[in-house]
């Protein structure tokens, strides 16, 4: 996926941070869904920009993405004039504040959504249309560009993405004797291979399994990995129904199913349970799947640890991840903020919030082989490998409109099949109806 060509220098460190903290309690709205719908307020509204002409923008932000938000605004406004007031709120609240805005008629200038979300604002016609999508397209790499684009324009700028590889505890797994890990893409292990590897791994503890894997709550559509690797679908090739009783989704299931039948994954590592990274990091699992978003956080843990690729089987395939960033239609400030996200999209302001973040560009002309990453620069190589495993047929299934709705049914189904006795096959059909549901409501 990722074919670069250049790297590109980072701008000059802020002078000054304009992040807020989300005021007060947000108002009860629930998150988006893809099927609800809202009221959308007439363009010239009144706003909730700040009342010294900034513009305002919600987004979810770990420290270090905070500090590179801050260094975009900076830049932006020393560039123009326009001040960008940062509202960082828990990723859990974005959308519920998103939502309550546009409902009471003060939506943000902008938010940062992600990709599996930017379909159902689409839709509703929430986001502002890019005037200068022409001018920025080729420089993006298409699966990317297409999260944000349908029939009708280019709805926000696909800022930046992320995906998932094997974190390992060195000392968990010295004592398999799993010998030299796979350094690339082409060697990665086999299902089997992985299956094996996860059984050689002795607990240490009582409490210590060997895997978990990153598919929880909203996490929940990383499961397509598996059927996508397997060479399944869960939504057919025209993208509005489900492939029913698919040779690959069973595969799939019955092999992620017997991660819990042999105990290799605790439990609550399923679709409802504790993130992956949580257990990793408190090691509970000796192994987890984990964006390399996390290798900041990971990094505080006090052990050693490596990575490998995500197992393949007929595909090599890894996880859509990442983030666009959006400006809304009804803002009054709409033209500044389409301005915010060009600006945002350039090569040099995103290989340097790349670069700060650990995650990965959007564009071709970025070497992201060549960013100088400050945390784990030697895993952040194997991220980059990890990357090109991210398939156009996968992305098009998860940027859907209704995929909102899509991941819900998802976490449910998959949280009672994973701990449920059914047999694989009326297992599968729990979740292709649930998802079938979706789709005939939407």
């Amino acid at each position: 996926m990722v074919t670069p060509a250049q790297n590109a220098s980072r701008p000059t460190d802020p002078t000054r941070r304009r992040v807020l903290g989300a005021a007060g309690a947000l108002a009860a709205g629930g998150a988006l869904s893809a099927c609800s719908g809202f009221s959308t307020p007439d363009s010239g509204g009144s706003g909730s920009g700040s009342g010294d002409g900034a513009l305002t923008m919600i987004t979810w932000a770990s420290d270090v993405e905070s500090a590179a938000f801050a260094a975009l605004a900076d830049g932006f406004e020393a560039e123009t004039g326009t001040a960008v007031d940062l509202q960082v709120v828990p990723y859990s609240e974005v959308l519920t504040a998103v939502d309550t805005g546009l409902r009471t008629d003060s939506p943000p200038d902008l938010f940062r959504v992600s990709y599996t979300d930017v379909a159902a604002y689409r839709r509703q016609g929430v986001l502002a249309d890019l005037a200068d999508a022409d001018t920025l397209e080729p420089a993006f790499l298409l699966a990317f560009w297409a999260a944000v684009t349908d029939e009708r324009g280019t709805f926000g700028v696909p800022h930046h993405t992320d995906t998932s590889m094997v974190l390992l505890n060195t000392a968990a797994v010295a004592s398999a004797g799993l010998g030299p890990l796979p350094t690339t893409l082409d060697d990665a292990w086999t299902w089997e291979q992985f299956a094996d590897a996860l059984a050689r791994i002795q607990p240490s503890r009582a409490d210590t399994y060997a895997f978990a894997a990153n598919w929880q709550n909203a996490g929940a559509y990383r499961w397509l990995n598996f059927v996508d690797q397997a060479g399944g679908r869960l939504l057919s090739e025209d993208l509005r129904s489900v492939v029913t009783d698919d040779p690959g989704a069973l595969k799939a299931l019955t092999f992620t199913r017997d991660l819990f039948r042999r105990q290799l994954t605790p439990a609550n590592a399923s679709a409802r349970g504790q993130a992956a990274s949580d257990l990793f990091l408190n090691q509970t699992v000796a192994t987890a799947f984990a964006g390399d978003f996390l290798l900041s956080e990971i990094e505080g843990g006090g052990f050693e640890y490596s990575a490998t690729f995500l197992p393949r089987d007929v595909n090599a395939s890894a996880d859509l991840g990442g983030n666009a960033l959006v400006a809304v239609e009804a803002s009054p400030n709409r033209d500044r903020a389409l301005e915010f996200l060009t600006y945002c999209a350039q090569a040099e302001q995103m290989a340097a919030f790349c670069t700060a973040a650990s995650v990965l560009p959007t564009r071709g002309d970025i070497d992201a082989s060549s960013l100088r990453y400050p945390v784990r620069p030697d895993l952040m190589e194997l991220y980059v490998q990890q990357a090109q495993a991210i398939r156009e047929p996968l992305v098009q299934q998860v940027v859907v409109p209704s995929f909102s709705a899509i991941n819900a049914q998802l976490r449910d189904r998959l949280d009672e099949v994973f701990l449920g006795g059914d047999d694989d096959a009326t297992a599968l059909r729990r979740i292709t109806d649930g998802v079938a549901a979706v789709l005939q409501t939407s």
